[in-house]
């Protein structure tokens, strides 16, 4: 028995050595190279929830590697908010190599954002506007996580196809 516990102490004191020696080494990690930042493009935009049509996604947006871009969907702007969904951004070259049945599964830009009633609320009019031109000829994929009407995550993942 005391065999157990020596070995279950030294196995804890270990594990609880290596956390701390991972959280040092994020903490002297600088803030922008890691992967959490640079979601600085917000843009609020309806008609994203299937079913629930008039519910607003909070999109925070960022440029990534292979020429995208990729936004975390939240039902709100709060600092609680929940995510809700990602959506997927790609040039009009990139997404003219996808196969016909991937295709159908993204919309295109410049008539969905005539539909969504988007605001840039963090932009002047003039940079919104200017923002939302250079988006005009891109494509976009909605990975929906759950229905945020709801109180809890429950339900299957899907893609939503804009009206």
């Amino acid at each position: 028995m005391k065999k157990l516990c020596t070995i279950s102490l030294l196995v804890f004191s270990f594990v609880v050595s290596g956390s701390l020696a991972i959280s040092a080494e994020e903490k002297a990690q600088p803030l922008n190279t890691r992967p959490s930042e640079g979601w600085t493009l917000h843009i609020d935009a309806k008609k994203h929830i299937p079913k629930v049509p008039g519910t607003i996604a909070h999109h925070y947006c960022k440029q990534v590697s292979g020429g995208m871009t990729e936004c975390q969907l939240y039902d709100s702007d709060r600092p609680d908010a929940r995510l809700i969904g990602v959506e997927v951004v790609v040039d009009k070259e990139t997404w003219k190599k996808f196969p016909k049945n991937e295709r159908a599964l993204w919309h295109y830009h410049k008539t969905e954002l005539k539909k969504v009633d988007p605001a840039l609320p963090d932009l002047s009019p003039e940079e919104g506007a200017k923002t939302m031109k250079s988006m005009e000829e891109t494509y976009g994929k909605i990975y929906i996580l759950w229905n945020p009407s709801k109180n809890d995550p429950v339900g299957r993942p899907m893609v939503s196809i804009l009206p």
